[in-house]
């Protein structure tokens, strides 16, 4: 029995509740959005970011943030003579299930490619889209997306994590408008191809 199997036996065993589908050990624990430490570094998605907890964008360019994925699982490595730890998670893809709040529509199940390896206790951001531009979610709609993500451990076992809940506004013409002290301009981080915020995202105040 492989090790994904007995740790969630002993999981239901302790009286946890795990969801079909679902490994309680690999989570994902929250969204953020990039970040600009300094120009130098540009943007980047740490995990140590504050959740953002509400969003807003415009669903003509689509969306898209980070969701850090924690490996709860313990390193195996020393159950037995010259045994490699196979408890490291790689991530091959993610679902996104979108709901829309109020109103009747139906948006269709995203799945998107990812990657990244999530070694045992440890956390990474892994940057997804939570909606294609050309979305059909309607102008206004309060959504919410429901993101999980899927792969392998290193000895085959295919996981799941849980489904990562996150609440949104659709704006068809939004973008972002920040203040600077005098004298100095925005750069942003999530943007179109002409560098315009068209949803929520980080930004550095710098001299042109």
């Amino acid at each position: 029995m492989k090790l994904a199997t007995i740790v969630i036996a002993a999981a239901l065993v302790a009286g946890c509740k795990v969801d079909e589908g679902q490994n309680s050990f690999v989570l994902g624990t929250k969204l953020i959005e990039a970040t600009i430490p300094d120009i130098a570094t540009g943007c980047v998605y740490d995990p140590a970011t504050a959740e953002n907890v509400f969003g807003i964008f415009d669903p003509a360019f689509g969306y898209q943030h980070a969701v850090v994925v924690e490996n709860l699982l313990p390193d195996n490595s020393g159950l037995g003579p010259g045994r490699i730890n196979t408890n490291d998670f790689q991530i091959k893809g993610a679902t996104v299930k979108t709901e829309v709040l109020v109103g009747s529509a139906s948006v269709p199940d995203l799945v998107v490619p990812a990657n990244g390896l999530v070694r045992v206790g440890q956390s990474l951001a892994v940057a997804i889209p939570l909606a294609q531009p050309g979305s059909t979610i309607p102008d206004g709609a309060d959504v919410r997306f429901n993101i999980q993500f899927f792969g392998n451990l290193v000895d085959g076992s295919s996981v799941k994590t849980n489904f990562y809940v996150y609440a949104a506004h659709a704006q068809t013409g939004f973008v972002a408008d920040v203040s600077c002290p005098t004298g100095q301009a925005p750069v942003f981080c999530e943007t179109d191809d002409a560098g315009i915020p068209h949803q929520d995202t980080g930004f550095l105040c710098v001299a042109p």
